[in-house]
């Protein structure tokens, strides 16, 4: 009998209350967070998350690092290719073929999970040209705009955001 009411009060203190009082106080402190980090555009209608990349193709938007799960969530994950492993060469030729800028590494490797969003600031920098000259923008000011939206990487360089770049020159040109 002492078991069953010590399994029960556990249950309902740990399998009940404690999610119930972390989530709560998710969404009082945390609510953006909480709710994962969603970014809409001027219509208020979903775009994705800021935690999530998305594959951008057309030459006018700043493209993400290659994902080994083409950027699906349910099969996200790294690819396991070694530094000497012969289909990494190829990966490379292709990327080339897609992104002739592509000669810094970040845009030569996959992400650990495949889904990062962040690039490093000189893989970032090195799409510039090909976006100002898509978008009709002055390179040097569009330089400065990426250069802002750098953040501090948690143990390497400064990264930037792609999606949230990609969706602000979006409401620039909407503007």
């Amino acid at each position: 009998m002492i078991a069953i009411r010590t399994l029960l009060t556990l249950t309902l203190l740990l399998g009940v209350a404690y999610p119930l009082a972390v989530t709560g106080l998710a969404q009082l402190v945390f609510p953006w967070q909480a709710n994962g980090s969603q970014l809409h555009d001027d219509k208020q209608q979903l775009i994705g998350s800021a935690l999530l990349a998305q594959k951008f193709k057309r030459a006018d938007y700043f493209h993400s690092r290659p994902s080994a799960s083409d950027f699906a969530t349910l099969g996200g994950g790294a690819s396991n290719l070694g530094m000497s492993s012969p289909l990494r060469a190829e990966f490379a030729t292709e990327v080339a073929k897609e992104q002739p800028e592509a000669r810094v590494p970040a845009l030569l490797t996959r992400s650990a999970s495949g889904l990062d969003p962040h690039l490093p600031l000189d893989a970032v920098l090195s799409q510039v040209d090909r976006v100002a000259k898509e978008r009709g923008l002055d390179p040097a000011r569009l330089t400065e705009q990426v250069k802002s939206a750098a953040q501090a990487g948690i143990l390497g360089p400064q990264v930037v955001n792609i999606l949230q770049l990609n969706l602000q020159l979006d409401h620039q040109k909407g503007a």
